[in-house]
């Protein structure tokens, strides 16, 4: 009776690719000669046959590429493990060494697995890349635009000042303006004043120049009645 062990992880794939190779037919004569000469390489595209069963004697049933999934049900104390495969939506079973099996995708699954985290990450990278240049874009402008705003207010401020300044004069000459108002029209109300007095004193001066000089006439008048010589009467008969 076979004993069942626990199935221990190998990752050796030199014995699995042997077994591969002595399963594989052998390469023809024409496709080696048509090869000979240029460089080639060792493909990883390796198949393992499973058996009906746990032997090299039993018969192949059917051939599994790396890297297919299989479900181990038993495994035996020679070294054979019988597996659950899947193909083509049908689950079917057979022995295969337990040494082929790994407990984890094989290298190249899990460089193509790493290749498309590397390129997601790499786009991810690349359009974090292109959003940091337009946030630095956006700085720019946004520090530009700042720099100017700055520059309007400092000018601004400045022609508050002036401003301010020119108000505070404004208030000033508009207070003297005011004031020399009031005194123009003091100025004009005394100048009334005075030119009516001098218009009154020049009708009293005339007045009195006026009565002065017919005061004069008419003494000059009654001086003249008064004293004037007397004429000698003429006689009768003189010239």
């Amino acid at each position: 009776m076979k004993k069942s062990i626990k199935c221990k992880p190998v990752q050796t794939a030199l014995f699995a690719g042997l077994i591969a190779m002595a399963s594989l037919p052998m390469a023809s004569g024409s496709a080696m000669a048509a090869e000979k000469g240029y460089t080639n390489y060792i493909s990883d595209s390796i198949e393992v046959p499973i058996r009906r069963g746990a032997g090299y004697k039993f018969k192949i049933s059917r051939m599994l590429k790396s890297g297919d999934a299989v479900k181990i049900l038993e495994v035996a104390s020679d070294g054979w493990a019988k597996v659950q495969y899947k193909k083509k939506g049908k689950n079917y079973t057979g022995w295969i060494p337990s040494i082929l099996l790994q407990n984890q995708p094989v290298a190249k699954d899990r460089l193509a697995t790493q290749i498309n985290k590397t390129s997601e990450v790499e786009e991810k990278y690349n359009a974090l890349e292109k959003e940091l240049n337009t946030l630095k874009e956006r700085f720019t402008q946004a520090d530009t635009e700042l720099s100017n705003i700055k520059q309007e207010k400092f000018e601004q401020s400045k022609e508050l000042e002036h401003l301010k300044s020119i108000s505070s004069d404004a208030l000033k000459l508009d207070e003297q303006n005011k004031q020399m108002k009031m005194r123009l029209n003091q100025l004009e109300n005394q100048n009334a004043i005075m030119k009516e007095q001098i218009d009154q004193s020049d009708d009293s001066i005339k007045r009195q120049w006026f009565l002065t000089g017919g005061g004069v006439l008419l003494l000059g008048l009654l001086l003249g009645r008064f004293f004037r010589p007397p004429t000698k009467r003429k006689k009768w008969g003189e010239l």
